[in-house]
């Protein structure tokens, strides 16, 4: 089994140690690359992988909207995502799909019931995703600009909201989608009034602890930094390709260990 994470650059992923390690894991002989891919060259991996030379691939940044093109068909989770993540075979047929979202709720699912309020934060294409996934529509979306957020509330069916209107107390389960907080400095939002035993996730995963977790975690949250959504979409890819599910929380436990050397 040949598969590989596409991207540019792509240097710094920790895809090819969390695939590896799942592929021995579960007695599959194969292995995983990481290819930093120039554009122009889509076209001729998307036929190798037609041919043969290639069983799947994870796409990241900056091509999650640039294969499209190249793929056959595209299933639900990359349709309403509008980017794909994954691409698998069936039948001859290259299928997109897009597991960043529904891996988060897998991950958050043992810490709620999504039976009360979520509240995402920013609306790029993480928010937009995760906001597909969720098995909720009791969802605020908040954003700099509040014209993103309004177009993909308008989407859902959920709430947009400006950052200073924004009542935290309000929410169960808060989800953090930006970049800022990659600088290990800053916050994308105030959580004043933040109650005890809220969930709290930033999909941050450079540093584990951004900011606006170690802010949550004084004010008594259950925090759950980016390896959550990391390694979930990565088993349900896994999952894709092989027909075999991943053990989740020996993965977690191996990018945690990474990311804090």
């Amino acid at each position: 089994m040949r598969l590989a994470v596409i991207g540019h650059p792509i240097a710094h992923s920790l895809s090819p140690v969390l695939h590896e390690q799942w592929l021995r894991a579960s007695g599959l002989f194969g292995r995983y690359e990481a290819l930093d891919v120039a554009e122009e060259d889509l076209s001729g991996l998307f036929q190798a992988m037609r041919d043969g030379e290639w069983d799947g691939f994870n796409v990241t940044i900056p091509y999650k909207e640039t294969v499209i093109p190249y793929l056959d068909e595209l299933d639900l989770a990359a349709t309403d995502a509008g980017a794909v993540n994954t691409v698998y075979k069936r039948d001859g047929k290259l299928i997109g799909t897009n597991t960043d979202g529904a891996g988060l709720v897998a991950a958050l699912s043992p810490l709620t019931d999504w039976s009360g309020r979520v509240l995402v934060i920013g609306a790029g294409g993480a928010a937009r995703g995760i906001i597909s996934a969720l098995p909720t529509r009791d969802v605020t979306i908040t954003n700099r600009t509040m014209e993103r957020a309004e177009r993909l509330a308008e989407r859902f069916g959920i709430e947009a909201k400006a950052f200073v209107d924004v009542d935290i107390a309000r929410y169960d389960v808060i989800i953090q989608t930006t970049s800022v907080g990659m600088d290990g400095v800053h916050s994308p939002q105030s959580l004043n009034g933040l109650r005890q035993n809220t969930v709290v996730c930033d999909i941050i995963y450079r540093p584990l602890v951004t900011p606006f977790l170690k802010e949550a975690a004084k004010k008594g949250a259950i925090i759950v930094n980016g390896t959550a959504m990391f390694v979930g979409q990565g088993a349900l890819a896994f999952e894709f390709w092989t027909g075999v599910k991943p053990d989740r929380f020996v993965g977690m436990k191996l990018i945690e260990s990474l990311l804090e050397e």
